[in-house]
């Protein structure tokens, strides 16, 4: 345990470090964004998810030094969808690739872990799914999903790191609730270190942009780590609110952006008229500052952390 702590706290520097270097530099390279929900529309770093994947390469490194089990294909897998994924993000950051290619690759990638879970079962809502070519169509499928759903809800300022600490910090209870560590608890400690020092720069007002890069990497580490623990019910229910805006982002047919226009004072008005978005139905509904939107989704996330877990004490 003394080296799982010692691993998110390393994973927690490392991030805060880089983004903080990235923060200087990026912008001086011309690898920035337009802020839209500020007035005067400044320009921050982009891509700052390099530095949350860097974080975790490191913090992991110390454990695949300590701990037995890591080095076996099953784990050395996971590892490849994980950062296989953050890749992709990456080079989306840079060329904006199309939406069917983020879908495609990171199943792509992940297919070596699915032949990997050949000869496992998963549950999934009460029932328990153990044939071997059926796995490797749906875990690869549920990575992909999960890195996905996580790049559609974002868009302001400290959403997406703070939904990855709430459904990873969920996830770690989980696992101590059941049979405590196993791989997918040794997943989710450097990711949520590597989360954290990024979310620091990352938090209204954001100093830097997560880019694809970090909801891509977030997205499947978390839902491997899921698959990995057999928490896959708990991790479907976490996602609620991202797989609301995939149907909603579905039926605008995946053109919709999150983005809303601020006023003299900061409160968000709907740069349209269709719903096509859970900030959308936000937006619309009520009068919200960035942050207000942003702790409003948090606190949703929270609610369901909860709900999981006391169903998973006194149901499961």
């Amino acid at each position: 345990m003394l080296v799982i702590s010692i691993s998110i706290m390393i994973a927690f520097f490392v991030s805060l470090l880089i983004t903080k270097w990235q923060i200087k530099s990026f912008g001086h390279a011309g690898i920035d964004g337009t802020d839209m929900h500020k007035k005067h529309k400044p320009r921050i770093p982009e891509m700052g998810g390099l530095s949350a994947v860097m974080g975790f390469v490191v913090g992991l490194s110390l454990l695949l030094g300590e701990k037995r089990g890591l080095e076996e294909p099953f784990f050395l897998t996971a590892l490849i969808g994980i950062i296989g994924a953050g890749l992709i993000g990456m080079v989306d950051d840079m060329v904006n690739i199309r939406q069917r290619s983020k879908a495609i690759l990171p199943y792509l990638l992940t297919i070596p872990f699915g032949i990997q879970m050949m000869g496992n079962s998963l549950e999934f809502f009460g029932y328990n799914i153990e044939h071997p070519y059926l796995l490797i169509l749906i875990v690869p499928f549920g990575v992909t999903c999960a890195a996905n759903a996580s790049n559609m809800l974002e868009g302001f300022n400290g959403l997406g790191a703070g939904l990855s600490i709430i459904v990873s910090t969920t996830l770690i209870i989980l696992i101590y609730l059941n049979d405590g560590p196993d791989l997918g608890f040794l997943i989710l400690f450097p990711l949520l270190g590597a989360v954290m020092g990024f979310g620091v720069f990352n938090l209204y007002p954001s100093l830097i942009f997560p880019g694809d890069t970090f909801t891509l990497f977030s997205g499947a580490a978390i839902g491997i780590a899921a698959i990995v623990s057999n928490l896959i019910t708990p991790g479907i229910i976490l996602f609620l609110p991202m797989i609301a805006e995939f149907f909603l982002k579905f039926k605008g047919g995946f053109k919709a952006e999150n983005f809303a226009v601020p006023d003299k004072e900061g409160y968000l008005h709907s740069r349209t008229d269709k719903i096509e978005s859970l900030t959308h139905i936000l937006v619309k509904h009520f009068k919200l500052k960035e942050w207000h939107l942003v702790t409003i989704i948090w606190i949703f996330e929270i609610i369901l952390a909860i709900f999981v877990i006391l169903f998973y004490i006194y149901v499961f």
